[in-house]
């Protein structure tokens, strides 16, 4: 479930999952993956939101494994949703805050409804820019493809998915490092090796609160980052290696991650 689905899923995670597992002996699924929801939706439209320091926000004892994903849009907004990583037999719990990433990712505009569809049905088209410049381009899938894998991988075989550092986070407030990027995290070369500021919340009409944006550094920057285009090249190969061999990045997304870099115009 991602987003408002996938806080209709929280909501039957904690509310309805337990009493079919009753019922059943077992579980109805395998596994479950919750991605940019911060808490379980009320059970109909007539119930109230489900308060931040509701007991019943947790996700606790479902039994099968669960993996909660977090955009660099929504996890300072749904902090209070954070909860530590279990391998308990009953309690098989990850959660994972992808540095640099937005909630509304880039796909959805490649594989959703095309505009003219929208209008037809009487939607409005979402934006493809917002104050900031063109919505943000962070490759979401990258995580969400390893997730899937993890989630798969320890449900079957109860093979379980490596923990991630949670984005950093003093008073209230991320911690950036000298490119302005947040620190800590699901990584990724994107943000490990990067060409850009990444931001998970813009401003302007519609969601650009959750679109995101990038600010490329300037040349004169990436220059000084990276003298040559093999020093970029390399520096980005190592980061995928390194990535590969943590589990956060599948092989095959690694590949094209390098591809990518081989053909940027970087420096």
């Amino acid at each position: 479930g991602y987003s408002q689905t996938g806080s209709f899923l929280y909501t039957y995670l904690n509310a309805v999952h337990p009493q079919v597992t009753k019922a059943r002996g077992k579980s109805l699924f395998d596994g479950y993956l919750i991605a940019v929801s911060s808490g379980p939706s009320p059970i109909n439209q007539c119930a109230p939101r489900i308060a931040r320091d509701d007991p019943r926000r947790p996700i606790q004892n479902a039994g099968v494994p669960v993996i909660h994903i977090m955009s660099q849009s929504d996890y300072l907004f749904g902090i209070a949703s954070r909860q530590p990583d279990s391998d308990s037999p009953n309690d098989q719990f990850r959660r994972y805050e992808i540095a640099g990433s937005g909630h509304a990712s880039p796909d959805e505009l490649y594989w959703g409804p095309k505009p003219a569809d929208l209008l037809t049905a009487g939607r409005a088209v979402p934006p493809l820019a917002c104050n900031e410049g063109p919505r943000s381009r962070f490759p979401n899938k990258l995580a969400f493809n390893a997730a899937l894998v993890w989630l798969d991988q320890w449900a079957r075989n109860d093979i379980a998915p490596p923990h991630a550092d949670l984005i950093h986070v003093v008073d209230g407030q991320p911690v950036l490092d000298e490119h302005a990027n947040v620190i800590g995290g699901l990584r990724s070369p994107y943000v490990d090796v990067p060409t850009s500021t990444w931001n998970g919340n813009s401003t302007g009409e519609s969601f650009c609160r959750i679109a995101g944006h990038e600010i490329p550094f300037s040349a004169e920057k990436l220059k000084a980052l990276y003298p040559t285009h093999s020093a970029y090249v390399n520096a980005v190969s190592a980061s995928v290696e390194k990535l590969v061999s943590q589990g956060f990045l599948l092989e095959a997304d690694g590949t094209e991650v390098i591809q990518e870099a081989q053909q940027a115009n970087v420096p």
